[in-house]
């Protein structure tokens, strides 16, 4: 189950801004609004140096996933963090760039979704 301390376990553990984040709930079902909502949010992430965080049900977890690899641009920072506070806990942070050169099945387990637009790490 994803709630407040696993979201900011996750939050911590992406790499990404934990100065500024926000956490968004679901995304729209639909895809063309779902498509519209996730470029919305890069554009406030690059503007505000926000990272912006969101939840789905475990059946719909890999159409996210594609729809933000489809969505954000190659720069962007994203985090898939599964399964927080569970002895099979998975965190891990790449460039979208680098997530589409994989192959990458996100499970139907609890899984956040973190992203980042144009961070820069040190």
């Amino acid at each position: 189950m994803v709630g407040p301390s696993s979201i900011l376990l996750a939050m911590m553990s992406s790499g990404l801004n934990g100065n500024n984040f926000s956490f968004n709930g679901y995304l729209p079902v639909d895809k063309n609004e779902r498509s519209k909502k996730i470029r919305k949010f890069e554009i406030h992430s690059k503007n505000n140096n926000q990272s912006q965080i969101f939840i789905e049900t475990p059946y719909r977890n890999q159409f996210l996933f594609d729809e933000l690899i489809k969505n954000l641009n190659n720069n962007t920072f994203l985090c898939i963090a599964k399964n927080i506070g569970s002895k099979n806990q998975k965190i891990k942070t790449l460039q979208i760039k680098d997530w589409k050169s994989k192959k990458t099945a996100i499970d139907k387990e609890p899984t956040i979704f973190i992203f980042h637009s144009d961070l820069f790490i040190f």
